[in-house]
């Protein structure tokens, strides 16, 4: 128990130190761009990423393949239910976009890197990229009131996704030079995601309390089964397994509060969510995590 409890410590511990630095930087440095840390992040690091790993991994696309879809039941599930649940109780049904989309980058990559090495960060990438995809299309049409498909059609991260499968499947070798400055860029993205999330969580404040802890629990309840219940009913095994419940059970993204600020509408309920699961995260990902390494 004292060696399963050492290791869940080892692998949440860099991650956690990285988003100190996130608050300290907000309280102590100089103002953060999150703005444009976002979009570098978005647009450059995460594309370089996805295609580098797409290119390179070992793990056959078929597979990957699985993850994705995976991913899109996993979304398409907790996004009905969370309907449900916001109408019955005559809330704003237009949050079950943050109910759905988890931190999976900031807060999922790093964890699923740490925990089971490149293996588990392809599968997680293939997570995120679709949750990525999700979210600045339909999540992004949702919370703006129109859609937006050229947008998402010229997305980098849809390219880069394309690009990378495309050259897979070509069986040709990466060469040297795109493998190294695709891998260079990408490097930047753990670190400076966990920084960002940091930053944010520090400036965020949680209001309506009674209203955020209620719906942070309800979605902790919600995402937790349908996360070990859909692993179990794809038959996924071993890292895949792993990674799709952390991914699924991910707290609440901050993207979320980025769109809603965007489109000029009030991010203070998401906002509260956002900081609540990030809290709640520290109880429920180590326990979650320790028994994913026990199996």
């Amino acid at each position: 128990m004292i060696s399963l409890a050492l290791e869940v410590l080892s692998i949440l511990t860099p991650s956690a130190f990285l988003a100190l630095i996130g608050v300290a930087w907000y309280h102590r440095g100089p103002e953060y761009p999150i703005k444009f840390v976002t979009t570098l992040v978005i647009d450059v690091g995460m594309p370089a990423l996805l295609f580098y790993t797409l290119a390179t991994s070992q793990i056959e696309i078929l597979e990957l393949g699985r993850m994705a879809f995976a991913t899109l039941l996993v979304h398409i599930i907790i996004v009905s239910l969370s309907i449900v649940a916001l109408k019955l109780a005559k809330k704003d049904w237009r949050l079950c976009v943050a109910m759905a989309v988890g931190n999976t980058g900031n807060l999922g990559l790093p964890i699923c890197f740490f925990a089971f090495g490149e293996e588990g960060l392809a599968y997680a990438m293939a997570f995120f990229s679709v949750q990525v995809l999700l979210l600045f299309s339909l999540g992004d049409a949702v919370y703006a009131g129109r859609a937006n498909i050229s947008k998402t059609i010229r997305s980098p991260v849809l390219i880069s996704v394309i690009v990378g499968v495309v050259f897979r499947l070509s069986g040709f070798e990466l060469p040297e030079v795109v493998a190294d400055t695709t891998q260079l860029l990408g490097q930047l993205v753990i670190p400076i995601m966990l920084i960002t999330l940091g930053v944010s969580l520090a400036g965020m404040k949680a209001k309506h309390l009674p209203s955020a802890l209620l719906w942070s629990t309800f979605r902790i309840l919600l995402t937790v089964p349908v996360a070990f219940l859909l692993a179990d009913f794809l038959g996924f095994t071993g890292v895949a397994r792993g990674v799709l419940i952390l991914e699924t059970i991910a707290p609440v993204a901050v993207f979320n509060f980025l769109l809603l600020v965007r489109h000029n509408r009030d991010p203070t309920e998401v906002s509260s969510l956002i900081l609540v699961t990030h809290l709640s995260a520290i109880i429920y990902l180590p326990l979650v995590l320790a028994l994913l390494l026990r199996q």
